[in-house]
């Protein structure tokens, strides 16, 4: 993940044609095995625009993979991304509601502080042949941006599809046995727009400063048709499979787990209890045999969201 470096710090802002403009952020995720870009502002037409990219070295393929979460037609990305020198070339799959893309973004870097990105199809998307769509220019400005548009107005609530996880947003913590110090803290935030959940985990470091654990993502994959979960530990172990709604609420999560050279696979549930905590369980599974490893309750540290 070293070459990322470069684009932590300010703000990446890219104007087009029609004089609107957007801006791109990046941080760096738990143990800097990964980063969350979080692009805000217009699009070309001037409507509120709002997406989420995630770059993450994923240990079972040996790549540097790139998901991304999309408002138009509810994109979702999914691809690889590879640096050398002063270029990059990310391909990937576009999913779309009008079905699948195969595009290609090639990064031209010119000094630290500007680069160009040029996009490319195969139509088909079996095709190798590409054609030329679109090339955009990205400076990097002083972060804020006086008077940038925040792009969140008209969208106040997840959709429908993303409705059965709203109860989960705000701030739990859990503690050793329900009492005591605070062992970790998990903020759970909806991305306007882009129509997807963040969960961040921290637990107090020696310091003072929080030690961030795990960034996991929660979003409807719009080639398949489920709600998926991509979470990001600090030790660079990279989880992902499908979320499942149950009966009364609880949330089922079967995972597979890519990291120290093995694939675990773990099942996960989530569910209110009456006293308004939240367990959470979960279970590492080895073909018939399924073992407890984590059996938590978290209360929430901020009131409901609203609505």
């Amino acid at each position: 993940m070293a070459p990322f470096e470069r684009m932590i710090g300010g703000e990446w802002k890219l104007t087009v044609a029609s004089g609107t403009s957007s801006f791109r952020t990046w941080f760096w995720g738990p143990g800097r095995h990964s980063m969350r870009v979080m692009t805000d502002g217009l699009d070309a037409a001037g409507n509120p625009w709002r997406d989420l990219d995630v770059f993450y070295w994923h240990p079972g393929l040996g790549q540097v993979r790139e998901f991304g979460v999309s408002p138009f037609a509810r994109g979702i990305t999914d691809g690889e991304i590879v640096f050398e020198g002063e270029t990059a070339q990310s391909d990937f799959d576009l999913y779309q509601t009008g079905g699948r893309r195969r595009l290609r973004l090639a990064w031209s870097f010119d000094g630290p502080d500007h680069y160009r990105a040029t996009m490319l199809e195969a139509s088909p998307p079996e095709n190798h042949s590409l054609t030329f769509m679109a090339a955009w220019d990205f400076s990097r400005t002083e972060a804020p941006t006086p008077g940038r548009p925040f792009a969140v107005e008209g969208a106040t609530e997840p959709s429908e599809l993303l409705q059965p996880l709203k109860a989960l947003l705000g701030v739990w913590g859990d503690t050793a046995d329900g009492a005591g110090a605070l062992r970790t803290h998990s903020t759970f935030e909806w991305i306007p727009l882009a129509d997807a959940i963040y969960a961040r985990v921290e637990a107090p470091g020696d310091d003072g400063e929080g030690v961030h654990l795990l960034d996991a993502y929660l979003y409807h994959h719009t080639g398949t048709g489920a709600l998926r979960c991509l979470a990001l530990s600090d030790q660079g172990v990279v989880y992902e499979g499908d979320l499942t709604v149950l009966e009364g609420g609880a949330l089922r999560i079967d995972l597979d787990g890519y990291g120290g050279g093995r694939t675990v696979h773990l099942a996960v549930r989530l569910e209110f209890e009456q006293d308004g905590t939240l367990r959470h369980r979960v279970w590492s599974i080895e073909g018939a045999e399924r073992t407890l490893v984590l059996d938590l309750h978290h209360a929430r540290r901020h009131p409901e969201p609203a609505g």
